[in-house]
């Protein structure tokens, strides 16, 4: 199963509406694009704008240390699920004091993890969108 090499033909149309002018991967931000091991990483959001980012990691894990991972997530709530043939993990809860919404969502099939967290920025339909064009 191929890594995809860009964040934007990842998304839908829809999904890339609703990120509008959002920048992608502003070196400020930390580390993005294609990785030396072959994984991805997209991260949106705008430098300027404190607390608004949307940071995603496609990378290769085994069968074994994916459910190790996904298993443990369970503790710490979050809801698992089976969806789209593979495994899906979300959270979300609000940062204190100032109660903006955060998350996370994990999504693992075929040996490929999409790790997705966001603060303030979470775009309906993102993780079905890049399990759609990963899986196909």
């Amino acid at each position: 199963m191929p890594i995809p090499a860009d964040c934007r033909e990842i998304l839908t149309t829809g999904v890339l509406d609703q990120l509008g002018a959002i920048t992608l991967n502003d070196p400020a931000l930390g580390p993005s694009g294609v990785q030396s091991d072959g994984s991805l990483i997209c991260v949106w959001g705008d430098p300027a704008v404190p607390g608004t980012v949307l940071r995603t990691t496609i990378a290769y894990m085994s069968r074994g240390p994916a459910l190790d991972m996904l298993n443990g997530l369970l503790a710490e709530g979050f809801a698992c699920y089976t969806p789209d043939g593979g495994t899906r993990c979300e959270k979300t809860w609000f940062s204190e004091p100032d109660l903006i919404p955060e998350g996370r969502t994990l999504f693992w099939r075929q040996d490929v993890l999409i790790d997705s967290s966001f603060t303030n920025l979470a775009p309906s339909g993102y993780t079905a969108a890049i399990v759609a064009s990963v899986f196909g």
